[in-house]
């Protein structure tokens, strides 16, 4: 403590200065100091020090200035003059002033302080490290810490599962045996009817643990019918519980593969009235997808679907209308309350990121089809980023094309590039190719849509022609054996080569199927498509057409000789503007072409397969066109290389005398001289022919 008598004695004290008003009314104070008893210089002294000592609780400062401001208040409003007490005398003493000491809440720390400030815990004893008592920290290796921490974990858990931890730990011992390859099958039986005993009654407690689980899925794989039904009736109140858990739902995926057809509609059966639920739940969803893409038929699909509107489709479905729009031809006056509900529900999927069940693709579909331009627009805002991880479904690659053809020229460039790095794998699946084919068909940023699209399409023209469909159809080539290696191809890319047909050839029916027009069709008179088909068509050709040439002239007998390939090389060559790539091609096949062959050849020829055959006569009648337009054209070619030793090989057939009048058909005056030139020499033999090529050409010349 500090003696305040010797400090005033060593250092001057210094008043604190008021308004004039006060400094006069302490002076006086000062001179004439009045007799106080002790109680009223008690009650002076703390008004001292809770006043005007500035080592005084914030708390108690507030009370006073409080009390002050509230008698400055009084005064004014009472216009009466302030009487202070004469001995109140602030004294400052600057080297008696001591640091505010740190504060601490003895009530978090369970510490006491005494008047010298040494520590005491909560028994009153002074607290501090009692060297004799404490106990020497045990050092672990990092091996021995790992055994502690495991001995510690199960500890614990047969603490909380005290009644089936042992039974746990048998099964898993027994589980161990029954997984191995090497179990024979008898006993496997026998331990399967001994894990299953041991596990009865109590299998509810066990099937939400991540490693008990994996038991009863043994059980219920490799049991018998028998022992599923009663692991079934077990569980069956527990359905929709296990359904959200994030272990226990494999039991109920379990269930939906092995299960007889009775357990799982008795599955259906504990969720109807509650997919809507369990498609918002991360862990359920995956459940409630499995059912409806393996188990569940055209009418409980359609149920599923009507849960997500209003209340009453929840409680009484009708299966018989499949889609949204059929329901509210039905019910017009449902309309509204439909699609606040499919709304919401949409919202809500897109949020939780459920875009890998076809189920919320089929949800939102229906929410587009139905939706007015305002809350489609807003919902395609909220796909774009996200269409990528829907193309692979039907319904999925429907609304991806709902987007394309009602998005906005921001929505449409945001979604392609979303795609990017996926092209290829889009362009072959099932329903995304579609998606591919929308966006050349309805984008009209063509700049953008060549490099995006076409520029990653083109750099995989390899996997892009590749296509196994009919690779029983492929024969040997003896005169181009380098060519076998190239006849082998890697994956089944048929989806692809349609991606490419229609970018030469749009919605020519002659290539592309109906249905699938059908489906491009729904696109037609969106406000966002303006520019001309034909005039976009022609763009994105120009940009492809060199580097797809090119390739097919690298590959050209490779793939000439199987139909479908031959189709497709067909339907690219005649549909491609003018330009070096295009002559080079026709120079090859005319080549081929013109070459002598007899029919007791081995190896294949040009004009006697029936799919090259087909080719030359298309090529052919295309040649009209270009003749017309004043380019290059196919038969040009052909009369250039061909020989009196070809055109007598070609005599010789049927096939090879509807060429020659395939050619004489262009119409064009330089190639029907050369045929009937040609053909003149050998009429005599020509007529002693049967087969109706030979007489159709001999029509041909006489007339």
């Amino acid at each position: 403590m500090v003696d305040m008598a010797a400090v005033s004695e060593q250092q001057p004290i210094k008043k604190k200065k008021f308004s004039p008003k006060f400094d006069d009314e302490a002076s006086a104070a000062s001179a004439k100091p009045p007799k106080k008893s002790a109680k009223k210089k008690k009650a002076a002294a703390d008004g001292d020090c809770c006043g005007n000592d500035e080592n005084a609780s914030p708390k108690k400062k507030m009370k006073v200035d409080a009390s002050v401001e509230g008698g400055d208040k009084s005064a004014k409003t009472k216009k009466k003059k302030l009487k202070f007490n004469d001995n109140v005398q602030v004294e400052e003493i600057e080297s008696a002033k001591k640091p505010n000491k740190k504060k601490f809440d003895n009530k978090k720390e369970g510490k006491k302080f005494g008047k010298d400030g040494k520590k005491f815990d909560k028994d009153g004893k002074k607290f501090g490290k009692n060297k004799e008592n404490s106990k020497p920290v045990e050092k672990l290796n990092k091996k021995e810490t790992r055994e502690k921490q495991k001995q510690t974990k199960e500890a614990r858990k047969k603490f909380k599962q005290e009644d089936v931890f042992d039974i746990g730990v048998k099964a898993k011992q027994v589980w161990e045996e029954v997984r191995r390859d090497d179990c024979a099958q008898e006993k496997r039986d026998k331990l399967i009817k001994e894990l299953h005993s041991l596990v009865a009654g109590n299998v509810r407690k066990i099937i939400f643990a991540h490693d008990t689980v994996r038991v009863i899925e043994c059980i219920v794989a490799l049991g018998t019918t028998e022992i599923r039904d009663k692991l079934f009736a077990e569980l069956k109140p527990n359905i929709l519980e296990m359904a959200k858990s994030k272990y226990a739902h494999f039991f109920v995926n379990k269930m939906l593969k092995y299960g007889t057809k009775e357990q799982k509609v008795e599955i259906y059966k504990m969720m109807q009235g509650n997919i809507a639920k369990l498609m918002k739940n991360k862990t359920a969803g995956y459940v409630v997808e499995t059912f409806y893409n393996e188990v569940a038929n055209g009418p409980q699909r359609a149920c599923m679907l009507q849960e997500f509107l209003d209340q009453g489709f929840v409680h009484h479905q009708e299966p018989e209308l499949k889609t949204v729009a059929e329901i509210i031809e039905k019910y017009p006056e449902r309309k509204s309350d439909c699609v606040k509900n499919l709304q919401r529900n949409v919202e809500v999927l897109i949020r939780k990121g459920a875009f890998n069940h076809s189920l919320a693709h089929n949800v939102i579909y229906s929410y587009l089809c139905v939706a007015d331009q305002k809350q489609r627009a807003e919902c395609i805002e909220q796909l774009r980023e996200s269409l990528v991880h829907m193309a692979h479904s039907r319904e999925g690659a429907y609304a991806a094309l709902m987007c394309i053809w009602h998005g906005t020229a921001k929505d449409r460039k945001a979604i392609i590039k979303n795609f990017k790095t996926f092209m290829l794998r889009t362009a072959q699946e099932e329903y995304g190719h579609l998606l591919l084919m929308g966006i050349l068909d309805s984008v009209d940023d063509t700049k953008l849509v060549g490099k995006a699209v076409l520029g990653e399409l083109l750099e995989n023209l390899d996997e892009m022609f590749n296509n196994t469909s009919s690779t029983a159809a492929r024969k040997p080539n003896p005169l181009h054996p380098e060519e076998e290696e190239k006849q082998q191809p890697s994956g089944n890319n048929k989806y692809c080569v349609r991606v490419l047909k229609f970018l030469f050839c749009g919605r020519d029916t002659t290539y592309i199927n109906k249905d699938q027009l059908a489906v491009l069709e729904k696109g037609d008179g969106n406000e966002y498509s303006k520019k001309d088909r034909n005039v976009r068509q022609k763009e994105l050709v120009e940009a492809a057409a060199t580097p797809v040439l090119t390739h097919i002239k690298e590959n050209l007998l490779g793939g000439l000789y199987e139909p479908a390939m031959s189709i497709t090389y067909t339907c690219i060559i005649n549909n491609c503007p003018p330009s070096p790539a295009l002559d080079a091609i026709f120079k090859a096949i005319a080549k081929e072409a013109a070459r002598p062959f007899t029919k007791s050849d081995s190896a294949p020829n040009i004009v006697e397969t029936s799919c090259t055959h087909l080719l030359l006569r298309k090529l052919l009648a295309k040649d009209k066109e270009r003749h017309a337009a004043g380019q290059t054209t196919f038969v040009s070619h052909l009369v250039s290389n061909l020989q009196d030793e070809g055109v007598h090989s070609l005599l010789q057939c049927n096939r090879g005398c509807f060429l020659l009048v395939n050619m004489y058909d262009t119409e064009i005056k330089e190639v029907q001289d050369f045929v009937k030139s040609a053909v003149k020499p050998s009429v005599k033999l020509i007529k002693g022919y049967d087969f109706q090529g030979a007489k159709t050409l001999l029509q041909k010349i006489q007339s």
